[in-house]
């Protein structure tokens, strides 16, 4: 018997990326985010929960979507601190050793950058170098620029729906 295969061919999602250099904790982030760039980014319900070989890890989200507005925002941070998942030895003689709480980033290639500025759609190139430079400008906010999405290796880390 023949057998066929099907293809599925899955559209990248668009969407323009911010990394934020930033020692402010999430929720400070958000708030000087929405007073800044005037917009509403709230806490989801559900963290980005992120199965690594090691660890479970959870990241925090925030998200605007305005029904008036033709983008949407989401600030994911990029850094979790937790203990990695137990391994039980089978037939060990010691006791486990106490493990230490180690950082494991959402994007690895980027694991010096603290938050992440996802934009959906499409935005006006002007628009959005206005909005980096008033990230740039926040109080707590070292750094902040605009990575090419092209060569980003793991941008499906990013894909949260």
């Amino acid at each position: 018997m023949q057998s066929h295969k099907t293809l599925l061919e899955v559209e990248d999602e668009h969407f323009n990326l911010i990394a934020i250099y930033s020692s402010l904790e999430g929720y400070k982030m958000a708030y000087f985010l929405n007073k800044y760039l005037k917009v509403r980014l709230e806490r989801e319900r559900m963290d980005i929960d992120f199965n690594h070989t090691e660890y479970n890890a959870l990241y925090a989200l925030f998200s605007h979507k305005d029904p008036n507005s033709y983008y949407s925002l989401d600030l994911v941070a990029n850094k979790f601190k937790g203990k990695p998942k137990k391994i039980l030895s089978s037939g060990s003689l010691f006791e486990e050793e106490e493990l230490s709480p180690q950082e494991v980033n959402l994007i690895p290639e980027y694991n010096k950058v603290d938050y992440f500025l996802k934009i959906s759609e499409e935005i006006q190139p002007k628009e959005f170098n206005k909005m980096l430079n008033i990230i740039g400008q926040i109080p707590g906010v070292q750094a902040a620029y605009a990575i090419e999405i092209e060569n980003l290796k793991s941008k499906q880390n990013l894909i949260f729906e």
